[in-house]
C-alpha cells in the first residue's frame, strides 16, 4: 500500500520501562511493544460507507454487462482486455482516459490518485479520493509499491488508467494486514494529477514551496505577450524562444483544482498555435508537426476547439515534408472550418503543383533506371546520374520543400549513387518504412 509521505509517525507504548544502563551496554536492552495499545486498523483506515460504494469497482467482481455470463475469475475477464505493460505480462494496462504531453521522465515528481481492490471486494481497501489526500512519489525511486510504481511511469498528465499487478510486484506472500490476503493480485486505478521535472522535484523535497499557479500563469502570459511582440518585429527566431519557456513554465506548474488545469490547457493551446505558426515561418516543418501533434493530444477528449490555422499550417508543413496525401487531409480540414478563405484555396493549388512536380521528377529519374546495364545491378546510366543531380539542386533551390522523395525501386548501385551525391550536396539520403513499404527521398538537413 503507498502511504503518503506527509504521514506523521506514531507513538508506541512498551510493556514496561527501558533500563537506560542496559540499553547503553554492549549487550543492548530487550523489550516488548504493548499491542493492545496500538491504534486499530480499521480505526486508521476507516472509510465512510458512502464514500467507499461512490468508489466501488463491479469488475472485481466479473459483473460487468457485457461478461456477466462468462464462467471466469473476475480479474481473468478484465485482463482479456488490457494490455502487456511488462513482457511477463506481470502488469497489464487499460486506458481509461487518454492523457496529454509527454510520458513522465525518470524520477519525475509526480502526484496521483488511486484505488487499489483486491479480487471479489468491489470497495477498494486503500483510496487516495477517499482519504481527499492524494499522494505524491519519485518515480523509479522505490517509493511505493513495484507494481503502482512502474505503472504510473507509463502514464501522461490526467491521464486515467488501470492496471493489474501481480502479487511479487504489490504485497507478495505476506499480504497486508487484514486487508489484502498474501499472494493477492491487485487492480490499481490511478489519475496522474501532476508531474513535476527533476529539478521541480528536488526543489520540493528541499521543503521550498513552488510558486502557485496563479503567480506561474501569470508569467506564462507575459511571455507569450513578449513573444507576440516580438514575432510582430519580425524576430520569430526570438518569438519561439519565449514561446517555449512559457509552455515549460505552465507545464511545470502545480494545479490546485479543474479551474487551473482549465487555464493551464487553455493558454497551452495558445502557445502551441503560436509554435507552429513561427515554426511554419521559419521553414521548419518537423517541429511545426510536432506541436502540431501536441495540439491535437491536448484537446482530445476536452472543449478545446482546434483553430483552422492549426490545420492550414500542418498542411503547408507537411507540404514541405513532400507528405502530399496527409497535407491534402489537414488542408481541407481547414476549408471545411473557413470555406471562403483564399489562402487555403491557393494552397490546395500549390500541393496540386507540387505533386506533379513529384511525380514528374520520378518518372524523369525511373526513365533513367530502364537500360539493361542498370536493371543487372552492375552500373548506372549517364541519365541516371544527371537527373539525380539535377534531383539535389533543385530541392536545394527550393524554398517551399525540405524533402524530395525518390522512387522506391533503386538498386544497391543507385542507392549507393545516390547517397554521394546527397553527401556532396550537403543534404541527406533517408530510407523509411511507409504503409508497409520502402521510401527513398532526399531531405535537406534539420537547421538547429
Amino acid at each position: 500500500m503507498a502511504v503518503p509521505t506527509s504521514e506523521p509517525d506514531r507513538l508506541v507504548s512498551l510493556t514496561k520501562a527501558l533500563n537506560i544502563n542496559e540499553l547503553i551496554s554492549s549487550d543492548g536492552a530487550v523489550f516488548e511493544v504493548n499491542f493492545d495499545d496500538l491504534p486499530k486498523e480499521e480505526d486508521v483506515l476507516a472509510y465512510n460507507q458512502a464514500e467507499a460504494y461512490e468508489h466501488s469497482n463491479s469488475a472485481c467482481w466479473g459483473v460487468t454487462d457485457d461478461d456477466r455470463y462468462l464462467d471466469a475469475e473476475p480479474f481473468e475477464l478484465l485482463a482479456k482486455k488490457m494490455t502487456d505493460l511488462l513482457e511477463d505480462g506481470s502488469i497489464k494496462k487499460k486506458v481509461i482516459r487518454e492523457g496529454y504531453g509527454d510520458p513522465i521522465p525518470d524520477k519525475a515528481f509526480v502526484t496521483i490518485h488511486y484505488n487499489a481492490y483486491i479480487e471479489y471486494n468491489d470497495e477498494p481497501f486503500d483510496s487516495t479520493y477517499i482519504r481527499k489526500k492524494p499522494f505524491s512519489f519519485t518515480v523509479n525511486n522505490s517509493e511505493t509499491i513495484a507494481g503502482l510504481d512502474i505503472g504510473t511511469q507509463s502514464m501522461k498528465l490526467s491521464e486515467v488508467s488501470q492496471f493489474l499487478v501481480v502479487p511479487k510486484l504489490a504485497f507478495g506472500p505476506f499480504g497486508c494486514l487484514q486487508r489484502v490476503p498474501p499472494n493477492s493480485t491487485i487492480l490499481y486505478e490511478v489519475e496522474v494529477m501532476n508531474v513535476l521535472d527533476t529539478a521541480c522535484a528536488s526543489r520540493l523535497q528541499a521543503n521550498e514551496e513552488p510558486q502557485c499557479f496563479t503567480q506561474i500563469n501569470r508569467q506564462a502570459h507575459a511571455l507569450c505577450n513578449q513573444a507576440n511582440e516580438a514575432f510582430s518585429k519580425g524576430s520569430t527566431s526570438k518569438a519561439a524562444v519565449l514561446y517555449n519557456r512559457a509552455v515549460e513554465k505552465l507545464q511545470a506548474a502545480t494545479l490546485r483544482d479543474m479551474a487551473d488545469q482549465e487555464k493551464q490547457e487553455e493558454l497551452l493551446l495558445r502557445l502551441y498555435t503560436n509554435l507552429v505558426v513561427s515554426y511554419t515561418k521559419m521553414k521548419e516543418p518537423r517541429r511545426a508537426c510536432i506541436n502540431c501533434n501536441r495540439i491535437y493530444n491536448l484537446c482530445k477528449g476536452t472543449s478545446l476547439k482546434i483553430p483552422a490555422k492549426v490545420y492550414f499550417n500542418h498542411g503547408r508543413c507537411l507540404i514541405q515534408l513532400a507528405d502530399y496525401e496527409w497535407a491534402e487531409r489537414k488542408l481541407r480540414q481547414a476549408q471545411r472550418m473557413e470555406p471562403n478563405n483564399r489562402s487555403i484555396s491557393d494552397e490546395l493549388q500549390l500541393l496540386d503543383r507540387k505533386r506533379k512536380e513529384s511525380r514528374d521528377r520520378e518518372n524523369e529519374m525511373a526513365k533513367a533506371m530502364f537500360p539493361e546495364m542498370i536493371k543487372c545491378g552492375k552500373s548506372i546510366s549517364p541519365e541516371f546520374e544527371k537527373t539525380t543531380t539535377n534531383y539535389c539542386r533543385d530541392l536545394l533551390s527550393d524554398g517551399g520543400s525540405v524533402q524530395y522523395n525518390l522512387p522506391g525501386n533503386l538498386n544497391e548501385t543507385e542507392i549507393a549513387f545516390c547517397k554521394r551525391e546527397a553527401e556532396a550536396n550537403g543534404l541527406e539520403f533517408v530510407c523509411k518504412k511507409q504503409e508497409n513499404k520502402t521510401v527513398y527521398c532526399l531531405v535537406k538537413p534539420q537547421t538547429t
